[in-house]
C-alpha cells in the first residue's frame, strides 16, 4: 500500500508539481544562478581560455565547468542514495566564500573569486543536502578553482626559475652532442640560430595540466588509501622540467644541423607533449603499481531511491544570502568607479629651484592609473628625469620605480636611507646609486601617502590593500622618483618634487 502511495505520489500533479518536477523550486534556483552571475561575472573572461594555449598563468576555462558537472551527472545514481542531512555547517563556508569574494572585488583579483565559487558551492551542497554529499563530490568541487589561474605574480616568479634550469641544462646537453652554445640567460645562441627558452618551455604548463589530470584519475580510480597516491603530485614538477630539458636540447641540435621544422609550431609543442607523455608513462609502468580497490567511499543503501530537490524554504534562503553577496560586490563595483571618476592628477611643477621643465609626458589615464615623466634643465647643471605614478583602480598597484633602471641593464651598486624634512613633516627616502659602464646614476624614491610615507613599494603595495580590504578604496598612494648624475642636485630637487605632491596629498 505504502509503496503504492509513493508511485501515485510521483506521477500526481499536485500545487507546483507536474510530473515530479516541483517547479516552484525552480524559481529561487534560477534565482541563485543570477545572483551567481552577477557574483561571478568578472570570471567569464577567463572562460574563454583555452588551456596550453602559451599563457604563462593559463587556467582550464570552461573545461573546468563541463568537467565539474560531467562528473557530478555521472554520480546521480550514486547521490540519490546518499543520506539528505541538511547541516547549518554549511552556512560556514557560504559565508566565508562571501568574505573571500567581496575581497576578491576590493583586490581585484579573479583568483579570490575562483576560490570563492568553490566555498560557496561547497557551503551550498552542505547546506543543502549535507556533508556525506560534500564528501562524495569532492574533486568536481575543487575543479571549480580550476576556472582561473593562479596570481601572475606567483606563476611568474616559479616560472622564471623553471626557464633558467631548463636553459642551463639544455646548453649543457647540446654541448655533449657536439653543439657550440653559449648562453646568456633564457637564451642559447648557436651557429646561425637565436634560440629563447620562453615561459612556455619552463615546464609550467604540462605540469598545471598534469595536475589536474591526477586528481582526476585519483578520483576516478578512487583507490582505498588515496592519501598514499599524493607523492606523484611532487614528482610532476621535475618531470615537466626534465621533458623540457629534453625538448630544448633537441630543437638545438636539429636547429644546428639545419633541420628547423622543430623551431616552428605546432612540432615545437608535440615534440615537448611527447616527452612529457613518455616520461609520465615511464612513473607509471615502472613507479606505481596502480591499485583496482574498490572505492573506499562509503555508498549508502536505501529501500527507495530519494528525490534529489532541498526543501524549497532552504532554497530560498540560500537564494536570499546569495542576493546579499551580490548587492554588497555591486556597491564595491560601484564605490570602486566613482572614487577612479573623481580622481584629479596633481599638476606638474614648472620650475625645481633653478630647474625648469622642458619635457612632460603623461599616460594611463584611461586605464586606471596615472603614470608623469618630465625632464628638467639648468643652466650649467646636469639634466634631471622625474617620475610620478599612481593607481587610480585597484587592478594596479604602486609602480616599482628602481625597476626601471634595472630592466635597462643598469647595476644597484649602493643604496641608503634618507630623511627629508618637508613642510608638513618628515618622510623617509630611499637613495639609490645605480651603474652602467662609466655611466653613474642616483635615484632618489619614496612612497607617499596622506597619512605616512614609506620607500618599499611592496610595503606601499600592502597598506593600500589593507585599505581596499577596509574601505573598498584607498587614499592615493603616489610614488615619487627623481634620476641625475648629480647626488646633490637629486636630492635637492627630490625634496622640491615632494614638498609639491606631499600639498596635494594632504587636500585628498
Amino acid at each position: 500500500m505504502k509503496a503504492a502511495e509513493r508511485e501515485s505520489g510521483k506521477a500526481v500533479s499536485g500545487a507546483g508539481e507536474i510530473c515530479g518536477v516541483d517547479w516552484l523550486w525552480l524559481l529561487p534556483f534560477f534565482a541563485a544562478l543570477i545572483a551567481l552571475a552577477v557574483i561571478f561575472h568578472p570570471l567569464s573572461v577567463n572562460l574563454a581560455t583555452i588551456p596550453l594555449s602559451g599563457s604563462t598563468n593559463e587556467s582550464l576555462g570552461v573545461f573546468a565547468l563541463l568537467l565539474s558537472g560531467w562528473l557530478v551527472w555521472r554520480e546521480r545514481e550514486r547521490l540519490k542514495n546518499l543520506p539528505t542531512q541538511p547541516d547549518a555547517w554549511g552556512l560556514v563556508f557560504l559565508l566565508l566564500g562571501a568574505l573571500v569574494a567581496i575581497a576578491g572585488y576590493r583586490l581585484v583579483m579573479r583568483f579570490a573569486l575562483g576560490v570563492a565559487l568553490v566555498l560557496i558551492a561547497t557551503g551550498a551542497v552542505w547546506w543543502l543536502w549535507g556533508r556525506h554529499w560534500v564528501r562524495h563530490l569532492w574533486f568536481p568541487l575543487l575543479l571549480l578553482v580550476a576556472v582561473v589561474p593562479l596570481p601572475l605574480d606567483l606563476v611568474g616568479a616559479i616560472a622564471f626559475r623553471m626557464q633558467t634550469i631548463v636553459a642551463r641544462y639544455a646548453a649543457f646537453l647540446s654541448g655533449l652532442f657536439g653543439v657550440p652554445v653559449e648562453r646568456v640567460g633564457v637564451t642559447l645562441n648557436i651557429p646561425g640560430h637565436v634560440i629563447q627558452v620562453n615561459e612556455a618551455c619552463s615546464g609550467w604548463h604540462s605540469f598545471s595540466a598534469a595536475f589536474w589530470l591526477f586528481l582526476l584519475l585519483l578520483y576516478w580510480q578512487r583507490p582505498q588509501r588515496w592519501w598514499q597516491w599524493l607523492w606523484v603530485i611532487p614528482v610532476l614538477f621535475p618531470i615537466a622540467i626534465v621533458s623540457n630539458i629534453f625538448r630544448v636540447t633537441t630543437v638545438v641540435v636539429s636547429a644546428a644541423n639545419g633541420f628547423d621544422l622543430l623551431l616552428r609550431s605546432p612540432w615545437h609543442e608535440m615534440l615537448g607533449l611527447g616527452y612529457f607523455l613518455l616520461l609520465v608513462w615511464l612513473l607509471f609502468r615502472y613507479a606505481i603499481k596502480w591499485q583496482s580497490d574498490e572505492t573506499g567511499n562509503v555508498v549508502f543503501s536505501a529501500t527507495e531511491s530519494k528525490w534529489l530537490l532541498p526543501a524549497r524554504s532552504r532554497a530560498w534562503q540560500l537564494t536570499g544570502l546569495l542576493w546579499v553577496v551580490a548587492g554588497l560586490v555591486l556597491w564595491t563595483g560601484w564605490q570602486m568607479g566613482r572614487a577612479a571618476s573623481n580622481f584629479k592628477p596633481p599638476e606638474i611643477p614648472k620650475q625645481l629651484g633653478e630647474w625648469k621643465l622642458v619635457w612632460e609626458n603623461v599616460e594611463g589615464l584611461d586605464d586606471g592609473y596615472w603614470f608623469a615623466q618630465a625632464r628638467y634643465e639648468a643652466k650649467g647643471q646636469p639634466p634631471l628625469q622625474v617620475l610620478l605614478h599612481i593607481p587610480i583602480e585597484n587592478r594596479h598597484r604602486p609602480k616599482r620605480l628602481l625597476n626601471l633602471w634595472l630592466g635597462q641593464g643598469y647595476e644597484l651598486v649602493g643604496s641608503e636611507t634618507l630623511t627629508v624634512d618637508l613642510p608638513h613633516r618628515k618622510i623617509p627616502a630611499q637613495l639609490v646609486r645605480f651603474a652602467k659602464g662609466q655611466e653613474i646614476q642616483f635615484v632618489a624614491v619614496t612612497y607617499l601617502h596622506p597619512k605616512r610615507a614609506v620607500t618599499s613599494p611592496i610595503s606601499a603595495r600592502w597598506h593600500r590593500m589593507q585599505e581596499q580590504l577596509l574601505f573598498g578604496v584607498s587614499k592615493p598612494w603616489l610614488a615619487v622618483g627623481v634620476a641625475g648624475n648629480d647626488e646633490k642636485a637629486v636630492i635637492k630637487a627630490f625634496k622640491d618634487i615632494a614638498a609639491e605632491m606631499d600639498t596635494w596629498l594632504s587636500k585628498q
